[in-house]
């Protein structure tokens, strides 16, 4: 096949899809050979959760919003079942020339993946949000021990933050008043909608917004549509200094920075908590029955189905209709966004649902198993590329 067919593409998303695995290999191994305690991994799972992200879905959102791009964010909203996994691929696929296939005249790699990072950022957010909403509801035939295990934690956590000495600083306390004061605020103007429609109806509406995830995820959102749709504000966070960006050198690149760190670090801590997982196992004499069928069914809708469902789907109303917009880099991203191994909040919610040790065992294999597999992705990410090409020279 000559170079400009299949083959090129095709190998520079398996390169992709492999650094990414070898990302997580490292975190595994560094677990393995004792370089990092499980409390640290723990803790920064959450700080990427809790800090990073924010940042980094403020600085992309806001750089990326703005009036004349703002349709293109509505249909990433109906596509909501991705990970972190494809912020990665995106810097891999660049760095090997295949995003190259798709970009607009004139336009640089750099600029394509931060956009396309946004459209993933606001997917992810969708995503972890109802995961977290959905989630313990299909777990509640287990009882009442999940809602009293949360109340618990959530009083123990608010008992210890609330612990203050004379040494304690004013400005951790002033910000913590602030964030309660955003979220009362959020949550008043939502109860105050939700008042207008049914009761069964309002329960619904209501449930992202008595999510932990949401307070945060909801707040960094707000403020990065807010920073891209005022223009005055854009400019002064965004454009260079001689334009008026008079906060982008210091302040925006400073949250940048710390936004940065989270796409390598959040595969690298995922490798180093199937680390732990696989510690477990060992320890317990017995890593119990690999779940075959679930494996096979995984794999087939996440690395299978849905990628052809999607790609077809996405290309269709792309060439044919104008809900898409012109941007081929959203056309590629939501091809995608349905495609790759399951989150690890599946982890969690086990957690949450007080699941036996042989379930959680049965979980972390699946999560081991599939993400091993992972590189199985390249022939969806090939598949989105010329589908994406093929729509790109049509409409130019």
């Amino acid at each position: 096949m000559r170079n400009g067919g299949l083959v090129t593409p095709f190998l520079g998303a398996l390169q992709a899809c492999v650094s990414v695995l070898l990302t997580m290999c490292y975190g595994f191994a560094a677990r393995r050979f004792q370089l990092i305690h499980e409390t640290t991994i723990n803790d920064m799972l959450g700080l990427g959760v809790k800090l990073l992200l924010p940042a980094l879905l403020i600085v992309h959102l806001g750089e990326q919003l703005h009036l004349g791009t703002a349709m293109n964010y509505i249909p990433v909203i109906a596509f909501n079942n991705t990970t972190s996994l494809p912020l990665l691929l995106l810097h891999s696929l660049g760095s090997v020339g295949s995003l190259k296939l798709i970009l607009r005249d004139g336009e640089t790699t750099s600029s394509a993946i931060d956009r396309a990072q946004s459209y993933f950022l606001v997917c992810g957010v969708i995503s972890k949000t109802i995961a977290y909403i959905v989630g313990p509801k299909m777990l509640q035939d287990r009882g009442d021990s999940l809602s009293t295990s949360e109340e618990r934690h959530r009083t123990a956590s608010m008992a210890e933050d609330e612990q203050l000495t004379e040494e304690t600083s004013l400005l951790p306390e002033r910000a913590q008043q602030a964030r309660t004061s955003a979220r009362n605020l959020i949550r008043q103007s939502t109860h105050w909608l939700g008042s207008l429609f049914p009761r069964r109806v309002k329960q619904e509406l209501l449930a992202p917004f008595e999510s932990p995830f949401a307070d945060v995820a909801i707040i960094c959102a707000i403020l990065g549509t807010v920073l891209g749709l005022v223009p005055s504000l854009h400019r002064a966070f965004f454009f260079d200094e001689e334009d008026g960006g008079i906060f982008n050198a210091w302040l925006t690149a400073s949250v940048s920075n710390l936004g940065a760190l989270f796409t390598t670090l959040q595969i690298f801590m995922v490798g180093c908590k199937l680390g732990i997982t696989f510690e477990r196992m060992v320890a317990d004499g017995h890593s119990g029955r690999i779940p075959v069928k679930a494996i096979t069914t995984i794999f087939v809708v996440r690395l299978v189905l849905w990628p052809a469902l999607s790609i077809s789907l996405i290309y269709g109303l792309a060439k044919r209709t104008r809900l898409l917009g012109d941007d081929p880099m959203l056309w590629f991203s939501m091809m995608l966004m349905p495609a790759g191994p399951p989150a690890l909040v599946i982890s969690g919610l086990a957690e949450l649902a007080q699941a036996s040790e042989e379930e959680k065992m049965v979980i972390a294999q699946t999560l081991t198993i599939m993400y091993s597999l992972s590189p199985f992705v390249c022939f969806s990410i090939t598949g989105a590329l010329k589908a994406s090409e093929a729509v790109l020279k049509e409409k130019g």
